[in-house]
């Protein structure tokens, strides 16, 4: 049973992510609780930061993307799904970078410029903090 829980990233009351004296991430979501390993973490923020509102499914490594027959997106975590809009789902993905960079899963340091040129791709996106999210 977890006893203390250390806040990473917090959007309000009902939305923040949390991690237990054990290191189990819990992601607090409205009514929902979705807990995970840390290894985790980067997995499911990779496919929510891949995630365009032309696709109807995406999936990475236990998780998984789905677009429900009312437009409303279905985020599955092996058998346990949340329903969120796509803009409820971009709020997730900026909480789980916050959560990501308080954990230190993120490079500390740009990596090194690559050796041969890539070719464009689609834009990147860069979600701001939220004063809110700090504890």
């Amino acid at each position: 049973m977890c006893r203390k829980l250390t806040i990473l990233a917090r959007d309000s009351s009902m939305r923040m992510i949390a991690q237990c004296e054990h290191g189990t991430i819990q992601l607090y979501w409205s009514r929902a609780a979705l807990f995970f390993h840390p290894a985790e973490l980067l997995p499911l923020l990779a496919l929510i930061q891949c995630w365009k509102p032309g696709f109807d499914e995406a999936r990475s490594e236990g998780f998984a993307i789905t677009r429900r027959p009312d437009g409303s997106l279905q985020l599955w975590n092996q058998e346990v799904g949340l329903r969120l809009s796509e803009g409820e789902l971009y709020d997730l993905a900026a909480l789980l970078w916050h959560a990501a960079g308080r954990l230190q899963l993120l490079t500390p340091h740009p990596p090194p410029a690559p050796t041969r040129l890539f070719e464009p791709s689609r834009p990147l996106t860069f979600v701001p903090m939220r004063p809110e999210w700090r504890n």
